[in-house]
C-alpha cells in the first residue's frame, strides 16, 4: 500500500519549494532537536500547558514523517529530561500517559515509514507500563532501515558520560586501551553517529545538559519558533541553512 505520510508536498505548497532548495547529497546523517516552548506556546493562548505538550507531539510527529521523506538517516528528540522531573506532579504525570498514549496511536508512523525507534536515556524511573511499551516498540522495529529515531527520555548527559565511565571500568577495559570508538560504544547513542546539526526551538541559546560529548562539532541552530509551531518548513530552512555553512573541524 501506498505510503500517505510520504507523499509529495503539493505544487506550489512553501514545503514544496523549500525542499526543492536542499540539496540532496549534502543532507546532515543526524539532526538532534530540543523541543523547546510547549508551556509559552500555551501560555500565550490561554491554555494550560498540556494543551502545549499535545500541539507539541503533533509537531513531533510532522517533523519525523518530513525528516524520512527528505532522505536524514538519524534523528534524535529530546523528550523528557532527567531535571525534568522537578516539573509539577501532575504536568509529569499527563507527560508519561501522553507518551504511552502515543506509542499505542501511533505504531503505524514506524511501520508505514520503515523507523527504528531507539530509546537513549535512563528507563529505570519510568512507569513501568511506558518502560515495557518503549521496548516493545523497540524491537518491533528493530529492523526497520530507513531511518532511527532516538526518543531521548529521562536523559542527561553528565549522568550518560558518568554511566559510561562506570561501564567501562566494570568491563575491566585498561586505561591505555581507552580512545574515542571505545567510549562512544559505551554511551546511549553507541552505534548512532555524532549529530550533524543541532536544533533548539524557542529562542534560548543553550545546551541543558544533551548531547554534551556528541556535539563537539555539530552546527548549532537556534530559532525563535515555539516547538509546537516548529513543522516541516522550519525543519527545512534549518537543513537550508546548515547547507550555506562550512564545516571544517579544527583545519583551514
Amino acid at each position: 500500500m501506498e505510503d500517505q505520510a510520504l507523499a509529495p508536498y503539493p505544487p506550489g505548497s512553501e514545503e514544496r519549494e523549500l525542499i526543492e532548495r536542499i540539496d540532496k547529497a549534502r543532507l546532515p546523517l543526524h539532526v538532534a532537536i530540543t523541543m523547546d516552548g510547549n508551556g509559552r506556546w500555551a501560555r500565550q493562548r490561554g491554555l494550560e500547558r498540556n494543551a502545549g505538550h499535545s500541539a507539541g507531539a503533533e509537531a513531533a510527529r510532522e517533523v519525523t514523517e518530513a525528516a524520512a521523506r527528505l532522505g536524514i538517516r538519524f534523528l534524535t528528540l529530546f523528550t523528557f529530561s532527567s531535571e525534568n522531573w522537578k516539573r509539577p506532579r501532575g504536568e509529569v504525570q499527563f507527560l508519561m500517559d501522553m507518551l504511552y498514549e502515543n506509542l499505542l496511536d501511533r505504531q503505524d508512523l514506524l511501520l508505514d515509514n520503515d523507523i527504528r525507534l531507539k530509546i537513549v536515556g535512563d528507563l529505570e524511573r519510568l512507569p513501568g507500563k511506558l518502560r515495557k511499551k518503549l521496548l516493545e516498540a523497540e524491537e518491533n522495529s528493530r529492523e526497520h532501515q530507513r531511518m532511527q529515531v532516538n526518543l531521548a527520555l529521562n536523559y542527561g548527559s553528565r549522568q550518560e558520560l558518568l554511566r559510561a565511565v562506570r561501564s567501562i571500568v566494570s568491563a575491566g577495559i585498561p586505561a591505555a586501551a581507552i580512545d574515542e570508538e571505545t567510549f562512544s560504544r559505551h554511551l546511549y547513542t553507541a552505534g548512532c553517529p555524532d549529530p550533524d546539526l543541532l536544533i533548539r526551538t524557542s529562542g534560548e541559546q543553550r545546551i541543558s545538559n544533551f548531547l554534551l560529548y556528541q556535539i563537539a562539532y555539530s552546527e548549532l541552530y537556534f530559532t525563535p519558533i515555539l516547538w509546537p509551531d516548529f513543522r516541516a518548513g522550519e525543519l527545512f530552512r534549518a537543513i537550508i541553512d546548515y547547507q550555506g555553512r562550512e564545516r571544517r573541524f579544527g583545519s583551514i
